[in-house]
C-alpha cells in the first residue's frame, strides 16, 4: 500500500491510503510519527489538486496568496482549474474530508457550484461521502501504545470500503497517543453540507449532468447522517426526479435503507411517485426484495388509506408491485402484499398473472400462495398460455407437478394450437414430456401448422426428447404424421441434417420415401440441402430411393447439383444415382452445376461419364447456361471436355451469342481463346428483326473481346519485322461475311450436329431472337447484312469503337478497298461533279454580265454576248450541255440509289444534291428554248443564285469523306448543328430588340430607312451584333427626336447581345471544336468507313462479291520509290506489331490490375462463402458434440451470440 503524508499547521504529517474517487467512502487518515517538516519550496512539485486532496492547507495558503497578490484573476482561474479527471481541487478537498482546507479554498474564491465529474458540484460530493462522527470513530486507523501504525481495515480486502470524513472529529476521542492537530474537529453545525448550503449560499437542489440532487447521492449511498441533514435545509425538494424520473425515495427503496425511507416519508416524499418506467417506490422494492423497505411503504400508506392505490400502481409493463415480487422469488414480500390486499389474478401488460410468472420462474412455494389465494389455475396470458403451458416450455417439472395436482388441463390449448405437451417437446424437455405423457396427455394433438409432438421434436433436433415420445405406444402410429404442407418429422429432420433423430424416426419405422406436397422425399431434402450423413444414413436403409423424383422430374443429384453440394453428390453418384437423369425441362445434372457454375460439381458428373451436350426442351446444352450466366471457368471446363462449341439453341444462338447478349466478357474471352474459336464466329441469327452475328455483338457490348477476335484474325510470318520477307495475313471473313455460307454450323437439336444452321427447325417462343431458316432465309439475310448500317465497320462507327477502327485489321481492310475500287470510283464521282461545278459556275457569270438587259420583265438590249467569242462557246453553247448531261446523269444516279437504298437514301446531302441538279437544269433551260421562267424576272436570278450556292456546298458535303479535309467540314457542320439548338432563343433576343428599335427609332420621313419596318429592323438589328451600330445616324441625327429611353435600350444591348450573346456562341463553337479535336481519330476513320462503303454500295452485287476479301497477305516491307507511295501499307510493319502486342499505358496497367483485383475479390468471396458454410457446419457438430457429452461451455460476456 502507498501512502502519503498529509500535514498541519504545527508541521506533523501523516500517512494515508489514497481512495479511487468510485469507492463509496475513503480511507480514513492514519496517524503517523512526526517528522521533519521540509521547506515550503520543497513543495513545488505539488500540484494544488493533490495538496487539496492531502490536506496540505499550509502549501495552498502559501501559494495562493502569493498568486493572489500578483494576479487576482489568475489565481481564481487556478483555483477552479479543473485535471484529466474533470475535477477541481475543491472536490478533492469535499472528498477527502480535508474540511480546513474546503474553507480556505472557498475564502480564496473557490466556486461552491463549479460542476466536476458527471456535473456534480462540491456538495454532490459531500453528500455522498458523508457519514456520522461516531461511525467515523469506529472505522478509523488507529495506532498502538508504541506509535506503531496500524490498519483499521484488512489492506487486502478489496471488499471493505473505509467510511469518509465529513465531520472534524476531536483528537480526544482517539484512542492511545495520537497528536492533537492531527484532525480539524468542527463543531457538529460546521459539517461540510451545513458549510456550503448556510454559508455559502449553495443551491441545496443543485442537479448534476444526470439530473441528480445532493439528496439523490445521499439516499443512493445509504448515507443517512447527510439525508438528516440536507432534509434540514431550507428549500430542499423532497422529491426532486432524476433524469430517469426517479425520487431520492426510489434510490432509498433500492438500497433497502429503511432509516432513510423512513426519514424521508416523514419529510413528506411522495411514497407512489413514478418513474420515466412508471416505477414507484414499492416496485423497486419488491423488485430488490427489499421486505423492511416494503412494510415501511405499506405502513405510511395505510396511515394515508393508499394502500389498494399503492398495490394497483403499475409500470410501463403493466406490474403490480405484487408482479415484481413473484419475479424475483421473495416469498415473503409476495405474502406481504397478499395480506395487504393485492389481486392475485392483476395482470400485466401481456395479460400475465403473478401465477404465471411463479410457473416461469419455478417457485412452487409462491405457487402454491398464490392458489391459496385463489389463483385461478387456468388463467391464460395473451397468448393464451395457462401456467401449465409455460412451467412445460421452461422445464418446470415440479412446477408441473403442483399444477396438475391442483387440478390443471393437461391438455389445453393456446392461440396456436400448442399444448403443453406440444410446447415442451417443441424446448427439447424430455423429463416433462414424460411427466405429461404419463399423466395422460394426448399424443395426437397438432398445433396451426399441424405438427405433432413427435415433429416438434424433430423439427427442433431433440433426440432425447423424441425418444422419450416414441416410448408411448401411441407414438409408432404418429411417427408419419405430416403438417400442413405434407412434410413427416423424417422430411424435416432430412432437410436438417439432423442424423441423430432420423436414426430414432427410421427405427421407429418412420417412411422413408413419404413424400410432402412437392413431391420430395427426405432423400431429396437432405441432398438439397447438403446433408451428407443423413443421406448415407437414408440409401444405407433403402437403396431403391436415391433415383426417386419430385414433381419436377428432378432427382436427388438434380437438387444437390443445384445447390452445388461437392460431397453429397459424390455419395450420391458412388451410390449409383444416374447421372444423365432429366428433370421436365429435360436437364441433366451436368445441366443444373453448370447453370449456377459449381465447377466442383461438374467435374465430379463429368468424371462419371455424363454426356457433355445433353440437350433440352429449347436445346439449350450446358455449355449455353455456362456461357449465359457467365461462369467462365465452367466454360473452360465443359470446352476441355470435348463440349460442341458450334452448337445453337432454339433461337439460333451459340455460346458466344449468349455471352454476348449478357456481356459476359470473361466468359467470351474463355471463348474466343479456345481452340475452335473459329467455328463459334460463324453464325447468324435473326435479333429484333435484323441479322446479326457473335462479332456485331461483341462489337456493341464487348469491344474487348473483339479485339481479342480480331488479333486472332492476323497472323505475323517467322521473319523479322524490318525483313523485306515479313508478311502479315489478314482475314476479313468475319468483317465481310455477308456472302459467306456457313452453313455447315452446328444445331442442338440434334445429338450429332448435322442441321445446318441455316436451316434449323422452327421453335416458336421469344420473337426476339430466331434462327435464319431455308433459302427463303438465307437471302433475306444477304438483304438485310448488305444494308451499309449493318456492316461489322459501320457498327464500329455508331457505337464509337476508336480502337477497334485503329486495328490494323480494320486498317488495312479498308486500305484494300481504297486501292481496290474506292479510289477509282471515289476520283471519277469527283472529277464529274467538278466538271459540272466548272460549267455551271462558267456559265452562271458570263451569263450574268453579259445577259439581256430587262425592263418590266421584257429584254430592252439582248446585252454583250459575242457568240463567236471562245467564253460564249464554251460556257453558252457547250456549258448548256454539258450541265443539263451532267445533272441529268446525276438525277438518274440518284433514283438509281433511292431505288436500292430506299429510306436510308433520305438525308441532307442527298436533298442539297436534288436541289442542285433540278435547279441547273431550270436554271440552263431557257438556252433550248423552253421557258420554265421569264428570263427577265426575278426567278431566273433567284433560281440561278441558289443554284450556284447548293452546287458549292454539294462540293463542300462531298469533300467531307476525305480524311485529311473533312474534319474541317465537320467541325463546321457540328458548330452549325449548335447554333440550331440555339437559334429560338437568339430570335427572342432579336425580335426583342428590333421591334424595340423600330418602335424608337421609326421616322415617317423616312430619314432612317434602317429601322421604316420591322422587317428591315429585325436585319438591322442583327447586323448591329457584329459591331455596325451607325452611332451617328441613330443619335446625333438632327431630323430624329430620340427619346431618352433608347439610350438604355441601346445599352443593354450593348451588354446582352455584344457581349454576352456573341461570346457564347463562340464559346460554345469553341467547345464543338474541342470535341471534334478530341474525336478526331475516330471522326478520321469514320470518314473512311463511310468513304468505303458508299463506294462499295454504287457497285453491283455481283461485282461487290467478287471484290470482297476473304484474306490479304500484305508485305509491308516489299515496295520502294515510286511503288512504294502508289503501293504502300497504311502503316508501317512496326505499327502492326506494336498494335498486335501493345505496350500498355499506365492507365491500360492499371485498368487491368482493376480488373484482376475484381476478380480476385470475387474469388474471395466465393471462398469466404465456402468457408463460412464450412465453419457453420462445423458449428453444428461441435453444438451435437457438446449435447451429447453434456458439456458446459462458457462464452465471453461482451458476445452478443454465444457459441453454443
Amino acid at each position: 500500500m502507498s501512502y502519503t503524508f498529509v500535514g498541519d499547521r504545527d508541521g506533523v504529517y501523516s500517512r494515508t491510503s489514497p481512495v479511487e474517487m468510485t469507492q463509496v467512502n475513503p480511507q480514513p487518515v492514519q496517524p503517523a510519527t512526526e517528522i521533519q517538516l521540509p521547506d515550503i519550496e520543497d513543495f513545488s512539485h505539488i500540484t494544488l489538486h493533490q495538496a487539496a486532496r492531502d490536506g496540505k492547507i499550509d502549501i495552498i495558503k502559501q501559494r495562493l496568496t502569493k498568486l493572489t497578490s500578483k494576479n487576482q484573476a489568475k489565481c481564481q482561474k487556478l483555483i477552479n482549474k479543473r485535471d484529466e479527471d474533470n475535477t477541481t481541487p475543491l472536490h478533492y478537498a469535499v472528498r477527502y474530508g480535508q474540511v480546513e482546507v474546503v474553507k480556505a479554498l472557498v475564502d480564496f474564491g473557490a466556486d461552491i457550484d463549479i460542476p466536476g465529474e458527471d456535473g456534480a458540484s462540491p456538495l454532490h460530493y459531500a453528500a455522498r461521502f458523508r457519514a456520522s462522527a461516531s461511525r467515523q470513530l469506529s472505522q478509523v486507523i488507529a495506532g498502538d501504545e508504541n506509535g506503531t501504525v496500524t490498519d483499521g481495515v484488512e489492506v487486502n480486502n478489496i471488499g471493505v470500503v473505509a467510511t469518509p470524513l465529513t465531520h472534524a472529529i476531536s483528537s480526544n476521542s482517539l484512542p492511545g497517543e495520537v497528536n492533537q492537530t492531527m484532525f480539524q474537529v468542527p463543531s457538529e453545525d460546521e459539517s461540510l453540507i451545513h458549510f456550503f448550503v448556510n454559508e455559502c449560499d449553495g443551491d441545496v437542489n443543485v442537479k448534476d449532468s444526470y439530473g441528480s440532487t445532493p439528496l439523490h447521492y445521499a439516499a443512493s449511498k445509504s448515507n443517512a447522517t447527510a439525508v438528516k441533514e440536507l432534509l434540514t435545509c431550507d428549500g430542499i425538494n423532497v422529491d426532486a426526479i432524476d433524469a430517469s424520473g426517479s425520487t431520492p425515495l426510489h434510490c432509498a427503496a433500492t438500497e433497502d435503507n429503511v432509516e432513510i425511507v423512513k426519514v424521508l416519508l416523514e419529510a413528506g416524499s411522495d411514497p407512489r411517485a413514478k418513474d420515466n418506467e412508471r416505477m414507484t417506490p414499492i416496485h423497486f422494492a419488491c423488485t430488490e426484495g427489499n421486505a423492511e423497505a416494503v412494510k415501511l411503504l405499506f405502513e405510511h400508506a395505510e396511515r394515508k388509506g393508499d394502500v389498494l392505490e399503492m398495490l394497483e400502481d403499475r409500470n410501463k409493463e403493466g406490474e403490480t408491485a405484487l408482479h415484481s415480487a413473484v419475479e424475483g422469488g421473495y416469498i415473503d414480500i409476495v405474502e406481504i402484499c397478499l395480506k395487504k390486499g393485492a389481486k392475485v389474478k392483476a395482470r400485466r401488460g401481456n395479460l400475465a398473472q403473478p401465477l404465471h410468472i411463479a410457473a416461469i420462474n419455478g417457485y412452487v412455494d409462491i405457487a402454491k400462495l398464490l392458489v391459496d389465494h385463489r389463483a385461478k389455475i387456468e388463467a391464460r396470458n395473451a397468448n393464451h398460455e395457462t401456467p401449465l403451458h409455460r412451467a412445460a416450455a421452461f422445464n418446470k417439472i415440479f412446477m408441473v407437478d403442483f399444477l396438475l395436482e391442483k387440478g390443471a388441463d393437461i391438455d389445453c390449448l393456446d392461440k396456436d394450437n400448442y399444448t403443453p405437451l406440444l410446447a415442451a417437446a417443441s424446448e427439447g424437455h424430455a423429463d416433462v414430456v414424460s411427466k405429461l405423457l404419463n399423466r395422460g396427455a394426448d399424443l395426437q394433438v397438432k398445433n396451426i401448422h399441424d405438427k405433432t409432438a413427435i415433429f416438434l421434436a424433430a423439427e427442433e433436433n431433440r433426440v432425447d426428447t423424441l425418444k422419450a415420445i416414441l416410448e408411448n405406444e401411441k407414438a409408432k402410429s404418429l411417427i408419419n404424421e405430416s403438417d400442413r404442407y405434407e412434410n413427416t418429422p423424417l422430411h424435416v429432420a432430412a432437410q436438417n441434417g439432423y442424423a441423430s433423430v432420423v436414426q430414432a424416426l427410421l427405427d421407429n419405422k418412420a417412411k422413408i420415401n413419404a413424400r410432402n406436397e412437392d413431391e420430395n422425399t427426405p432423400l431429396h431434402l437432405a441432398a438439397k440441402h447438403g446433408k451428407i450423413r443423413t443421406v448415407l444414413e437414408l440409401v444405407k436403409r433403402d437403396l431403391t430411393i436415391i433415383n426417386d423424383e419430385d414433381e419436377a422430374s428432378n432427382t436427388p443429384l438434380h437438387l444437390a447439383a443445384i445447390e452445388g453440394h461437392i460431397k453429397c453428390c459424390r455419395v450420391l453418384l458412388e451410390k449409383g444415382a444416374e447421372v444423365d437423369a432429366r428433370n421436365s425441362t429435360l436437364w441433366t445434372p451436368l445441366d443444373c452445376a453448370a447453370a449456377k457454375g459449381h465447377l466442383k460439381v461438374a467435374n465430379i458428373l463429368l468424371d462419371f461419364d455424363s454426356p457433355v451436350d445433353p440437350i433440352d426442351k429449347t436445346k439449350t446444352t450446358p455449355l449455353h447456361l455456362a456461357a449465359k450466366e457467365g461462369h467462365a471457368d465452367m466454360v473452360t471446363l465443359l470446352l476441355s471436355k470435348g463440349a460442341d462449341i458450334t452448337l445453337t439453341d432454339y433461337s439460333g444462338r451459340n455460346c458466344l451469342d449468349l455471352a454476348a447478349d449478357h456481356s459476359r466478357k470473361e466468359t467470351a474471352m474463355a471463348i474466343v481463346n479456345d481452340e475452335n474459336w473459329i467455328s463459334v464466329l460463324k453464325n447468324k441469327s435473326w435479333e429484333q428483326n435484323r441479322v446479326t452475328t457473335p462479332l456485331r455483338k461483341l462489337i456493341i457490348k464487348l469491344p474487348s473481346v473483339a479485339e481479342a477476335v480480331f488479333n486472332r484474325c492476323v497472323k505475323e510470318s517467322g521473319h523479322h519485322v524490318e525483313d523485306k520477307k515479313y508478311e502479315v495475313t489478314f482475314y476479313y471473313e468475319f468483317l465481310e461475311d455477308i456472302y459467306v455460307d456457313w452453313s455447315d454450323g452446328g444445331d442442338a437439336g440434334s445429338e450429332t450436329s448435322s442441321l445446318a444452321s441455316f436451316s434449323m427447325e422452327d421453335v416458336t417462343g421469344d420473337e426476339e431472337f430466331r434462327k435464319i431458316q431455308g433459302s427463303a432465309g438465307v437471302a433475306e439475310a444477304v438483304t438485310q447484312l448488305e444494308k451499309k448500317e449493318s456492316h461489322p465497320l459501320m457498327i464500329m462507327v455508331k457505337n464509337k469503337r476508336e480502337q477497334l477502327l485503329g486495328h490494323p485489321l480494320v486498317t488495312f481492310l479498308l486500305d484494300y478497298k481504297w486501292k481496290i475500287f474506292g479510289r477509282y470510283i471515289y476520283y471519277f464521282k469527283l472529277a464529274l461533279y467538278c466538271l459540272f461545278l466548272l460549267f455551271l459556275t462558267g456559265y452562271t457569270v458570263y451569263s450574268t454580265e453579259h445577259g439581256p438587259v430587262c425592263l418590266n420583265e421584257t429584254v430592252v438590249d439582248k446585252g454583250t454576248a459575242d457568240e463567236s467569242s471562245v467564253a460564249y462557246i464554251l460556257w453558252i453553247s457547250v456549258g448548256r450541255i454539258v450541265i443539263l448531261a451532267l445533272a441529268s446523269a446525276h438525277i438518274l444516279s440518284e433514283l438509281f440509289q433511292l431505288v436500292y437504298q430506299r429510306r436510308q437514301y433520305f438525308s441532307w446531302e442527298n436533298l442539297v444534291e436534288w436541289g442542285v441538279y433540278v435547279l441547273a437544269i431550270v436554271y440552263v433551260a431557257d438556252e433550248f428554248e423552253v421557258e420554265v421562267v421569264n428570263s427577265c424576272s426575278t426567278a431566273k436570278k433567284t433560281i440561278g443564285a441558289l443554284s450556284i450556292f447548293l452546287a458549292w456546298m454539294a462540293l463542300v458535303l462531298f469533300i467531307r469523306k476525305f480524311p485529311k479535309l473533312g474534319i474541317y467540314v465537320v467541325m463546321f457542320t457540328s458548330i452549325l448543328y449548335t447554333f440550331t439548338k440555339f437559334f429560338m432563343i437568339y430570335v427572342l433576343f432579336l425580335v426583342a430588340f428590333a421591334l424595340s428599335f423600330f418602335t424608337l427609332f421609326h421616322d415617317p420621313k423616312q430619314s432612317i430607312r434602317s429601322f421604316g419596318e420591322p422587317s428591315r429592323a429585325i436585319v438591322k438589328t442583327a447586323v448591329m451584333m457584329i459591331g455596325e451600330f451607325d452611332f451617328d445616324d441613330l443619335f446625333n441625327s438632327p431630323d430624329l427626336n430620340v427619346p431618352g429611353v433608347s439610350w438604355f435600350i441601346f445599352i443593354v444591348f450593348l451588354i446582352i447581345m455584344t457581349l454576352i450573346l456573341m461570346n457564347l456562341l463562340i464559346g460554345l463553337a469553341v467547345d464543338d471544336i474541342k470535341g471534334v479535336q478530341e474525336l478526331a481519330v475516330l471522326e478520321r476513320q469514320a470518314m473512311l468507313v463511310d468513304l468505303a462503303m458508299d463506294v462499295e454500295k454504287a457497285l453491283p452485287r455481283g461485282l461487290r462479291k467478287r471484290l470482297v476479301p476473304e484474306r490479304q497477305v500484305v508485305r509491308p516491307n516489299q515496295y520502294e520509290g515510286f511503288k512504294w507511295y502508289w503501293y504502300s501499307p497504311p502503316i508501317s510493319a512496326q505499327e502492326v506489331q506494336v498494335a498486335l502486342k501493345p505496350n500498355k499505358s499506365s492507365l491500360e496497367v492499371l485498368s487491368d490490375r482493376t480488373d484482376e483485383l475484381q476478380e480476385t475479390v470475387s474469388g474471395m468471396k466465393n471462398r469466404l462463402k465456402t468457408m463460412q458454410f464450412n465453419q457453420e457446419e462445423i458449428h453444428k457438430m461441435l453444438v451435437g458434440i457438446v449435447k451429447k457429452l453434456d458439456a458446459i461451455v462458457e462464452g465471453d460476456d461482451d458476445e452478443d451470440d454465444q457459441l453454443f
